[in-house]
């Protein structure tokens, strides 16, 4: 879809806020029409570090009064909706980033920075061009925290509950705004669609998707070729009926990346639109392993990983730590056990053994119970109200995250041996800390929950249906199994970026 505007107009945009960094960016100095020179952004060891980053503009070479097809791949559109779906975080920065892209008419959902279980923030602007009215809605997957639980409410058949239940708040504020703005360009076929998010917005976004272009009663009449959705790092949010292969839906996320391989495909679920791959570990060494003794700070004989944030720091000889992984190290002359995964996995091949450690799992769960992460089934009716429950606390109340971080600096052995083998050792620790801060609850409600969890984990007498997932995690975390640490990280959005240039090129 996307819409050749005037050279001018659309140079100076890119030119301007294309390539604001996804964590932090500020515009470090303009070169001629076709480069962008600005600053990336990203925390190392605490520090910030600041790399000038040099980026290329594609030209247009079509006329003003034309229009790209939406269903064709879009460098410009795909970084731009990149950078819009990071700027989502608060209701502040995606503001700014609308009016400096020259949106007007910028509408934010109700109690944007306040979410809830079960609310889903976005914002909607507008771009007059050639005549038409460009719609765009960015949807927050960026510092976000009770709606956490949101992504576990999985539902036990068809489309993801909670990405759906979000998703159609997004289209009822959408077609509000349409309604009420510009009805007569919508009835004249002269409306443009725009959707991005990242991560849990690009679920949503994913799914919005979805219910603009086919659902049966909310689709809305506007032409394919005039809808276009690019979203990144996107977890599973639909059913095999509804996964439809939409030309003009972009998922671009990382096969090393372990959030979008949630919710599981085993449970049945897909993305619609096309899905791409941005990962390549033989073009780009984005976690690059190397062995080094350093000596001061840090352990001797450690395995350290080499970002390319390191590298461009590097390039632009910036002086910074190195990039390391805080939990998981191989000491020199140590292998891991038989239970971890072996030295140098890749990432994804990391991911699908520890999915199918959860998926398999031979734990022995109480048949009056029945916990299971096996079958979509399962999971809902027995986990998933107690996830929920459990993480508006410990999302919601900062405190208490960093209360539970210190107890178990303090008690690093016993702590977890008292989760893990105690049935109240968890519901015990999380009520003094409740207590402690006069944060309100349910004792009933708060001790099922945490009964639940430790039925889950339970090791005395392997009974808990992640007992052997544990068993083999564990050692892993001994021996110092680097995989599961990195994982994490390629779900950063510093990653995103790195990974979307490279495909670009």
């Amino acid at each position: 879809m996307l819409i050749v505007m005037k050279r001018n107009i659309f140079i100076g945009i890119v030119a301007s806020f294309l390539l604001i960094s996804l964590i932090a960016c500020s515009i470090f100095e303009s070169g001629h029409s076709d480069t962008v020179r600005t600053y990336v952004s990203a925390t190392v060891k605490g520090e910030e570090i600041r790399i000038p980053v040099e980026i290329n503009t594609i030209n247009k070479a079509a006329d003003n009064n034309s229009f790209v097809d939406s269903t064709i791949f879009d460098n410009d559109l795909a970084l731009i909706s990149l950078v819009m779906a990071s700027k989502t975080g608060s209701e502040k920065k995606i503001r700014k980033f609308f009016s400096e892209m020259e949106l007007d008419n910028i509408v934010c959902s109700a109690n944007y920075d306040k979410g809830t279980a079960d609310s889903i923030s976005y914002c909607i602007g507008h771009y007059k061009v050639e005549g038409y009215d460009l719609i765009a809605v960015a949807v927050r997957g960026i510092d976000y925290d009770v709606e956490w639980a949101s992504n576990f409410k999985i539902g036990t058949s068809g489309d993801h509950q909670g990405f759906t239940e979000a998703a159609t708040q997004v289209y009822d504020g959408l077609t509000s705004y349409i309604n009420s703005k510009y009805r007569s360009s919508y009835d004249s076929g002269k409306i443009l669609l725009l959707m991005t998010g990242y991560s849990r917005g690009a679920a949503v976004a994913d799914v919005l998707s979805y219910l603009v272009l086919a659902d049966p009663v909310k689709k809305l009449n506007i032409p394919l070729k005039q809808v276009a959705a690019y979203t990144f790092g996107t977890p599973r949010g639909l059913c095999a009926e509804h996964a439809i292969a939409f030309p003009n839906v972009f998922n671009l996320y990382s096969s090393a990346d372990v959030v979008t391989y949630i919710a599981p495909e085993i449970y049945g679920m897909y993305r619609c639109g096309i899905d791409i791959d941005i990962y390549d570990p033989q073009k780009t060494n984005y976690t690059r392993m190397s062995t080094k003794e350093e000596k001061g700070k840090y352990i001797d004989e450690t395995v350290w990983y080499e970002s390319r944030v390191d590298k461009l720091a590097k390039e632009n000889k910036k002086s910074i730590p190195k990039f390391r992984l805080e939990t998981f190290n191989y000491k020199k002359g140590k292998t891991p056990g038989a239970s971890t995964i072996e030295y140098g996995i890749s990432e994804k091949s990391s991911i699908e053994w520890l999915l199918n450690l959860i998926m398999t799992d031979g734990g022995i769960a109480d048949t009056n119970k029945g916990y299971s992460f096996k079958t979509r089934e399962k999971f809902a009716s027995t986990i998933q109200p107690y996830f929920a429950y459990l993480i508006q606390y410990l999302l919601g109340y900062p405190e208490i995250v960093e209360e539970i971080g210190e107890k178990f600096e303090k008690d690093p052995v016993s702590m977890p041996l008292r989760w893990t083998l105690q049935s109240d050792g968890i519901y015990t620790d999380v009520k003094e800390i409740l207590d402690k801060y006069k944060i309100s609850y349910n004792d009933a409600e708060l001790k099922k929950a945490c009964t639940a969890l430790f039925d889950m984990i339970d090791l005395s007498g392997g009974k808990g249906c992640l007992t052997n997932t544990l068993v083999k995690l564990i050692p892993s975390a001994v021996a110092g199994n680097q995989d599961l640490s990195r994982m994490v990280y390629l779900h950063m959005p510093d990653m995103a970026l790195i990974m979307l240039l490279d495909y670009l090129k």
